[in-house]
């Protein structure tokens, strides 16, 4: 994992492997889940909550919630570049934002956004960070937090009109 020099975030790479295609000829919405959860495991990592932190400690994070938007398409061996964002943190959870756009222009491919769990593994219950992840997970949120939000953080999903529908006299029937 590297950093982007504009913006100092995290940034994640990954290339589109041919047996990701669908009958589409795009990548697959599963290989979107993989890559943004690859670049997740990459972004707890450096935060000090990866495999030895679990193996040394027996808490984890989990993911309790995600919402993914999908607006390019991407095709076989094309390069990709996700950059994870903290968008709020408290004693126990994450609010992360993941940007995935193609190598070669800044068009965005696809966003994730979700809430992740620090996670005792015995009791299987959510559980305070130690000190110094919390600190570190505060500064992160503290630096990053001077970037406008996302368009996309906190969509739903939604099959309302997004023009109101005329309205008809009283009494008046379609």
């Amino acid at each position: 994992m590297s950093t982007n020099p504009q913006n100092g975030l995290p940034r994640y790479r990954s290339r589109v492997d041919p047996d990701w295609l669908d009958y589409n000829g795009h990548m697959n919405v599963a290989y979107y889940t993989l890559v943004f959860d690859k670049a997740g495991e990459a972004w707890v990592e450096s935060v000090g909550m990866g495999e030895a932190h679990t193996r040394e400690t027996g808490y984890s994070w989990m993911v309790a919630e995600a919402h993914i938007t999908y607006q390019n398409e991407v095709r076989s061996g094309e390069q990709l570049e996700v950059e994870t964002r903290v968008l709020a943190v408290d004693d126990k959870r994450i609010h992360l934002f993941q940007t995935m756009v193609k190598q070669v222009d800044t068009g965005v491919v696809a966003t994730n956004e979700q809430l992740i769990l620090h996670v005792d593994l015995r009791l299987r219950r959510v559980q305070p960070f130690p000190a110094e992840i919390y600190a570190k997970l505060r500064q992160l949120w503290t630096m990053q937090d001077r970037f406008a939000p996302p368009v996309e953080a906190g969509r739903s999903i939604s099959m309302a009109s997004r023009r109101p529908k005329p309205t008809l006299p009283h009494g008046s029937q379609r």
